[in-house]
């Protein structure tokens, strides 16, 4: 990683781009692509196969792309990734068979997940140094999946589906726009990277064993136990907690505005991260605000009145927005220089994996104790395991000391 010193704006802003673009393009996706699909007549099992096939290829392939970036760059593979994920998004509206449709959507996936690797790695060589950065760099995530989603929307409400796929294909293009302006400087030497071959193309072993090791790591281990919990954590508000909503009497448009606040008050407390880490050890800051995710959403079904619920949004938001950029910076740093796409990859398919089975086990078990009591023990188990990570932070100074900025 480069040594600590001020970044220029001409280097920050393009990478705060790359990661608004990058990071938002599947919330920006999802108010277009379920919509094409119901209109077009697919049925509930078939929108579930579409929407999950673009987790398939990060899950079996992020770390073989993260360690090509190691090897050759980010700069050209980004570019590559995310002109892919373009040219996929604009071909849906002429492919009406499934097959094709899950094909396309299996290559966007991979496309704006490595163009997501490439920002953090991007973000971990420059900028992860600086808790000021950091924040910065998590408040363009949050203002991307904030600002997307409404463009998508009135798109396809005034242009129709060739318009509003259109914006999902220039908002996936934004990546490779931004990644131009970059300096070379931003990436890996010169004398450490090198050309990329058709051989490397194909996947290696050794890739996923370097890979593995890393993530036996204590620092990188931490990092990925917090991420699977966080992630979780927002699997449930991605999938039963609107349910619930809905299912005590909450009309869409207050279920809207809850999910509004959390995003808005998780953007505004990212750029708060540096005073909070000048009072307190990072890796502990990433803990407690991981743990103040889980248990906001956990008690929902305790909250009986809107105003506990927006403050309960509210105080999940504030804790994903500090958590966010300390993890970024901590994983960049438990990384290394050499490593810095493929720790991205790491926690790439750590998140696919928390993002696939928390539902299955939730929905499990609401069919067993019911829906209401799938809270608190979806909650508690996952506060069982960021206890097991804080407990061994505890009885493992060293490496806190390794994450104080």
């Amino acid at each position: 990683m480069n040594a600590p010193g001020a970044a220029p704006l001409r280097t920050q802003i393009p990478i705060y781009a790359t990661g608004l673009f990058s990071n938002s393009l599947a919330d920006v996706a999802s108010v277009v692509l379920p919509l094409w699909l119901a209109n077009d007549g697919i049925t509930t099992a078939g929108i579930g196969l579409v929407l999950g096939a673009r987790h398939i290829l990060p899950f079996l392939l992020a770390i073989h792309g993260g360690a090509l970036m190691d090897r050759v760059g980010a700069r050209h593979l980004m570019m590559a990734s995310s002109l892919t994920s373009a040219l996929m998004l604009i071909l849906f509206p002429a492919v009406a068979w499934i097959p094709a449709i899950i094909v396309l959507q299996m290559l966007n996936g991979y496309g704006s997940s490595m163009s997501w690797i490439g920002a953090q790695a991007y973000f971990g060589r420059v900028l992860a140094h600086s808790q000021t950065y950091a924040g910065r760099f998590a408040f363009s995530l949050r203002i991307g999946s904030f600002v997307g989603p409404p463009v998508a929307g009135v798109a396809w409400d005034m242009v129709g589906v060739w318009g509003a796929f259109g914006v999902l294909s220039l908002w996936a293009a934004g990546v490779a726009l931004s990644t131009m302006f970059i300096p070379h400087s931003a990436d890996m030497p010169a004398t450490e990277r090198r050309k990329l071959e058709w051989s490397d193309l194909t996947p290696r072993v050794s890739d996923y064993r370097d890979a593995f090791a890393l993530a036996c790591e204590p620092a990188m281990k931490i990092v990925l136990i917090i991420t699977i919990m966080r992630i979780a954590a927002s699997s449930i508000q991605d999938s039963f907690y609107p349910v619930w909503l809905a299912s005590i009497g909450l009309p869409a448009t207050q279920i809207g505005i809850l999910i509004t606040v959390s995003s808005a008050l998780a953007a505004a407390s990212s750029l708060w991260v540096a005073e909070v880490t000048r009072l307190m050890n990072p890796l502990w800051v990433l803990i407690w605000t991981a743990m103040g995710s889980i248990i906001f959403v956990s008690i929902t079904p305790a909250l009986d009145s809107v105003f506990l619920l927006m403050c309960a949004a509210a105080l999940r938001g504030v804790c994903m927005g500090i958590s966010q950029p300390l993890m970024l910076s901590i994983l960049a740093d438990a990384s290394g220089p050499g490593y810095l796409a493929r720790g991205a990859a790491l926690r790439t398919t750590a998140n696919r994996v928390a993002a696939s089975v928390t539902p299955i086990s939730m929905g499990a078990a609401a069919s067993v104790a019911g829906l209401a009591a799938s809270f608190p023990i979806i909650g508690g188990l996952l506060l069982a395991g960021l206890g097991l990570a804080a407990f061994y932070v505890k009885t493992h100074p060293a490496v806190t000391e390794k994450t104080r900025e």
